[in-house]
């Protein structure tokens, strides 16, 4: 994606979706560095009963909020319209230039 677009060109709530996403993305990358830290902390001693979810909890959470949003049908479809809207407006624009 373009720098401009990204900064001035999209909404605020895409910009968060797409910052979400690539977190998502990253989360197994994390969890295994979480995991790498632990055997490091623990190879020459015992952990006493703790775990990685232990000491990176946030890790590890299955549930966001976020993610438990749920629209109706009828939402979803004036959602999609209006996004078609913004596109063919978008591209008559580009088309104009």
């Amino acid at each position: 994606m373009p720098r401009r677009e990204f900064l001035y060109e999209i909404q605020f709530w895409e910009v968060r979706r797409i910052i979400k996403g690539y977190r998502k993305r990253d989360k197994l990358k994390h969890q295994l560095m979480a995991e790498c830290v632990f055997a490091a902390t623990f190879a020459f001693r015992d952990p006493k009963g703790q775990t990685v979810k232990d000491l990176f909890p946030s890790l590890f959470q299955q549930n966001d909020e976020e993610d438990e949003i749920i629209i109706s049908e009828e939402r979803e479809r004036q959602l999609q319209a209006e996004m078609a809207a913004l596109s063919a407006q978008y591209a008559k624009e580009k088309a104009e230039e």
